[in-house]
């Protein structure tokens, strides 16, 4: 990987910038250097704190994915960039993160998710407990200037908001709430206590990360890709502030007119609760969208330069009672519709990238300024050696 800064050749004022240069989307080395540069230098999310499962048929079989902490005495373990995380929670009901690898050879200190009381290497036995001290090592004698005091478990940052877990790589990165800025106060009218994860899916796309943030970015694509979306929200108040590590987009709820009753059932139906959708997007691939009813997180994940994973998972109250069962199962399903969407665009995207006849375009600064931001700040983060 080149240790050298990445210019990005992004202007500051959106009126005069042009976008990425295609290289930026199809280059294998641009990746490496947006793992060591930007996904260890801010807040991933790794799972969730105290979420009941819901009873959803799809629920079930996604048990064993999820990344949930519920009790004391409990862990999960993760991959984040490449990198094994294990996320434990010990008997006080402390949450910790350290790197899975154990000091000895590297092995892993714990697989899949349980409850454990202590954390045992399983490739040679070597212990630790849940505040990451090494206190088992067999046969280990004769070993000299051995001390178990300096080998414990590496510890990572670890901070949450709500019910959601983030670590950190980079000690000196700034603490998750000045990322999260006012996101906190600007999601208040909604309630957060009490929501149970009911679904999870994965979809892999062939595009490269940035292409899918990009699109999530701006509603610019909305009357044209997503008539289903269209006929939910109000397009023409649509609009997007971007903030210092955080973008939000405002979605207001479309009135409902005297013959939807009639023509369609509304997907999100006003008159009662938070009367519109919030699209927050926080550096570099979360995306946490609120709607009247539910919570969905995606989380953006890249596999190679031109290969995506975006794990969707959603959060419902009271998801074992009928009627919100149902909610959940046209909730989702809508979504996956507007997905599916997304995911043709972003692969004929990558492909157009691809190509000899393009490099770069304009912005829309009405509509895409969000997309400036996220560039903006991709270009900060590639010029830090």
């Amino acid at each position: 990987m080149t240790t050298k800064p990445i210019n990005l050749d992004v202007y500051g004022q959106i009126e005069s910038a042009h976008t990425l240069a295609s290289a930026f989307y199809t280059d294998p080395s641009i990746l490496e250097a947006e793992k060591a540069r930007i996904f260890r230098r801010t807040w991933q999310l790794v799972g969730t704190l105290n979420t009941a499962c819901g009873e959803s048929e799809e629920a079930g079989k996604q048990n064993a994915r999820r990344r949930t902490i519920a009790d004391p005495e409990s862990f999960f373990t993760v991959d984040v960039m490449g990198e094994p995380v294990v996320i434990v929670c010990d008997k006080q009901g402390t949450l910790r993160a350290f790197s899975n690898v154990c000091r000895h050879r590297a092995g892993p200190i714990a697989q899949g998710s349980g409850c454990k009381n202590v954390l045992r290497c399983g490739y040679h036995g070597w212990t630790y407990t849940l505040d990451g001290r090494l206190i088992g090592t067999p046969d280990v004698e004769g070993v000299e200037f051995f001390d178990r005091s300096t080998m414990g478990m590496v510890p990572l940052r670890l901070e949450t908001w709500e019910q959601l877990i983030f670590v950190n790589f980079d000690r000196n990165a700034e603490p998750l709430s000045a990322y999260l800025g006012k996101i906190p106060e600007q999601a208040r009218g909604f309630r957060f206590e009490g929501l149970e994860s009911v679904e999870r899916r994965d979809y892999i796309i062939d595009c490269n990360w940035k292409i899918y943030v990009d699109n999530y970015l701006e509603g610019y694509h909305i009357p044209i890709a997503h008539p289903g979306l269209m006929r939910e929200i109000d397009y023409a108040r649509y609009r997007t502030d971007t903030y210092r590590y955080y973008s939000q987009q405002f979605a207001p709820i479309r009135a409902m007119k005297p013959d939807d009753a009639v023509e369609r059932e509304r997907v999100y139906a006003p008159g009662t609760g938070l009367q519109e959708a919030f699209y927050f997007w926080i550096f570099p691939n979360l995306m946490l969208n609120i709607y009247p009813d539910n919570l969905s997180t995606n989380l953006i994940v890249p596999l190679a330069h031109d290969k995506t994973l975006t794990i969707f998972e959603w959060f419902f109250h009271d998801a074992q009672s009928e009627q919100i069962r149902e909610r959940i199962k046209r909730a989702v399903a809508f979504s996956d519709e507007v997905q599916q969407e997304d995911i043709e665009l972003c692969r004929s995207v990558q492909r157009g990238l691809n190509s000899s006849t393009y490099d770069r375009g304009r912005y829309s600064v009405k509509r895409e300024n969000g997309v400036h931001h996220f560039h903006m700040l991709l270009s900060e983060f590639l010029s830090k050696a």
